[in-house]
């Protein structure tokens, strides 16, 4: 888990966005996740889950270049007295340490940490990227090292034109091996209990939703009162997350064109809403 817990603190309207994976900045997602920035205009919080673009390394100018309209409207509503929440991905990196002033200053907040916000009507929210959640103990030392101020650092003199290049097609390369990783749901149900027991306790004790990106799946279920949800990727539908003042929450989807995903459930074990006490 990162070792960072922010307390954004409280929130009555609530957006949520995760893993749209940008591209290019004129392709039809980028201009779809631009208009749904111009009508933020009753959300006063709004957390961006990580995975936002492709590949971003937030300590190079070159970025906030290449995505200067994403992150001008992200300005926009910032200036407008918005809470921007930025949580560090695995295709976004740099947001941690100094990241360069440009899209710092694009932020109320942005790094590598877990979130924490508190709804009048819901109670404490967690919010995080989840990739070390769902991945094996291997990934746990390749992603401290590569989200490292060290690695980054000697990261940084690349040019930008380079590192977009090289680990942009990368990430294209593993996605396309990722009909060979289906997520069961028992091996979710394992990766959710696990979280309950050792990790949800250090953060709050109160905790009635847990939101999580990275797994790309349509997420609702219910553990030991406590409410997980997730959205899929953007490839899939693009979509977001609403909790609106009364506690009402719903998942929007952008685009009519696309078909709506099943929601993913956790193995029939785990479908009474309960887990194994600690």
């Amino acid at each position: 888990m990162p070792s960072r817990i922010v307390d954004i603190g409280k929130t009555n309207n609530l957006v949520v966005v995760s893993d749209i994976h940008l591209r290019e900045p004129n392709d039809e997602r980028t201009q779809i996740f631009c208009r749904f920035l111009e009508t933020l205009n009753e959300c006063d919080t709004l957390v961006l889950l990580g995975d936002v673009f492709d590949f971003l390394n937030a300590r190079q100018r070159f970025y906030h270049d290449l995505w200067s309209e994403v992150f001008s409207r992200l300005s926009a509503l910032l200036s407008r007295g918005v809470k921007v929440v930025f949580v560090e991905g695995n295709h976004d990196y740099g947001f941690e340490h100094n990241p360069c002033s440009e899209i710092k200053n694009s932020f109320t907040v942005c790094g590598d940490f877990v979130a924490k916000v508190s709804h009048p009507a819901v109670g404490d929210i967690i919010l995080l990227h989840s990739d070390d959640v769902v991945c094996p103990p291997s990934y746990l030392w390749f992603r401290g090292l590569v989200k490292s101020n060290l690695f980054q650092t000697l990261l940084s003199p690349v040019p930008g034109f380079v590192t977009s290049f090289i680990f942009s097609r990368y990430a294209r390369l593993s996605r396309s091996k990722d009909k060979y990783r289906t997520l069961s749901g028992e091996f979710m149900r394992m990766c959710v209990e696990q979280f309950l027991r050792t990790e949800l306790p250090n953060i709050t004790a109160n905790a009635k939703i847990c939101v999580f990106g990275h797994i790309h799946v349509h997420l609702d279920e219910h553990f030991n009162d406590v409410r997980f949800l997730s959205g899929p990727d953007w490839f899939t539908a693009p979509n977001v997350m609403k909790l609106a003042s009364d506690g009402r929450l719903e998942r929007i989807w952008l685009s009519e064109s696309k078909r709506v995903p099943e929601k993913f459930t956790f193995a029939p074990a785990a479908q009474t809403g309960s887990l194994p006490q600690a």
